[in-house]
């Protein structure tokens, strides 16, 4: 079933934690999820997860550092499912590696899967938003952009990268009636802590039903 009437929310990054917070958060507010994961059994997984629970949910297999790849589920979301309301980039890579031996293509991978396959989505909304004069794109961000540590230096330069990226688009689409923000998540997410994905799912959906004149574009989350 494709109730297009109803919005529709799409999820970059889907996992069992923040991910499927995130989607059901969004589904119990009459939303359609459409959601990219990169392995094919977990799509398969979430989407019976979620269906199971009545929700409209459609999964597509998507590598977010392959421009190409995440092109195409675009392509596929927008003639089967319509035109996205809300985008919600949840994609990210932690490798542990001190910078003094980070290897430049471990970088260069986890960057476009976090800094690169953010701006593809983004780009791929933005024209049918900015037609419509509406629209969010929400950014899963990590306390790693403001407080680096040595041996997670890819996972901090990717979300410090997220985090411009961020506020770039807040500058340039805020005007235009889009709402562009990043919930930065300062500590580790688990159930029943101080981070429970739950209730950080809540801030996103704070963030979303924000009228144009309290525009947050960010939202930092403490323990």
């Amino acid at each position: 079933m494709n109730d297009r009437s109803k919005p529709l929310m799409v999820l970059v990054g889907m996992g069992p934690g923040m991910g499927l917070s995130l989607a059901h958060r969004f589904a119990k507010e009459g939303f359609r999820i459409a959601f990219m994961a990169r392995r094919l059994d977990a799509v398969k997984v979430f989407t019976d997860q979620l269906r199971s629970k009545g929700i409209q949910a459609w999964g597509f297999g998507v590598d977010a550092g392959d421009p190409e790849s995440l092109a195409a589920a675009f392509r596929s979301i927008f003639g089967s499912l319509g035109e996205p309301d809300v985008l919600i980039y949840n994609a990210s890579v932690f490798k542990e590696a001190m910078p003094s031996i980070l290897g430049f293509a471990d970088l260069e991978r986890d960057f476009n899967s976090m800094v690169g396959g953010f701006l593809i989505s983004a780009q791929a909304v933005i024209p049918t938003m900015k037609a419509k004069g509406k629209g969010t794109i929400l950014l899963t961000g990590g306390g790693s952009a403001l407080h680096p540590f040595a041996s997670g230096t890819s996972l901090c330069i990717g979300k410090a990268g997220q985090r411009n990226l961020c506020f770039c688009l807040a500058q340039e689409l805020g005007p235009l009636g889009l709402h562009v923000a990043t919930v930065t998540i300062c500590g580790m997410i688990a159930p029943g802590s101080a981070f429970d994905p739950d209730k950080i799912a809540d801030e996103f959906w704070s963030l979303h039903v924000q009228a144009p004149k309290e525009f947050e574009t960010e939202r930092v989350l403490k323990a």
